[in-house]
């Protein structure tokens, strides 16, 4: 029998554990931002935030799961490390969320203060990186930069998108009105 082809920039089980650790990051900052009694038409404003920051904060548990746990030759690449970079704010402040509930409004103020201040400056980090990579390079050297596995097209994706990182961090932290 002949055994298929691995690829090693493919989806992984630690991969998709690390999409489901997203997800319960996502449920803690949706939690509190979503109203009881939420007309039809606003779901896909809640639906579409929750995918979006599930898939922002797998990035770092994705990283350390490849980096530590599976080693792939060439990684990290430079998305990677941006999809680390970007889920940490929505990791820190899930944390500082759930740690603090009983601390009262206090602890809200803080924790929108830490995401606005974190999407910032993963927002600064992100264009400096990008800009530099692959604008102010020759046309020959960014058509070197070839993002084939996954990962790295994610990082860079979610680079490129970065206004949608922030949209999702005013829907969390406005919360109901």
């Amino acid at each position: 029998m002949v055994e298929p082809a691995r690829r090693p920039g493919g989806l992984t089980l630690i991969d998709g554990a690390a999409m489901v650790i997203g997800a319960a990051v996502a449920s803690i900052h949706i939690r509190a931002a979503v109203p009881n009694g939420l007309p039809g038409g606003h779901w896909l404003l809640v639906w579409s935030t929750f995918a979006g920051i599930a898939l922002t904060a797998a990035g770092p548990f994705v990283f350390l799961g490849r980096r530590f746990g599976r080693r792939t030759p060439g990684y990290p690449r430079v998305g990677d490390l941006l999809w680390g970079m970007w889920g940490l704010p929505w990791l820190v402040t899930a944390l500082l969320r759930t740690t603090s509930r009983a601390a009262g409004p206090h602890s809200n103020e803080l924790a929108a203060a830490g995401l606005s201040f974190g999407l910032g400056l993963a927002a600064l980090v992100a264009l400096a990186v990008v800009w530099s990579t692959w604008v102010l390079v020759p046309p020959d050297q960014a058509a070197r930069s070839n993002p084939t596995p996954w990962t790295n097209r994610m990082g860079l994706v979610l680079s490129v998108a970065w206004p949608l990182q922030c949209g999702f961090g005013l829907v969390v932290i406005e919360g109901p009105p």
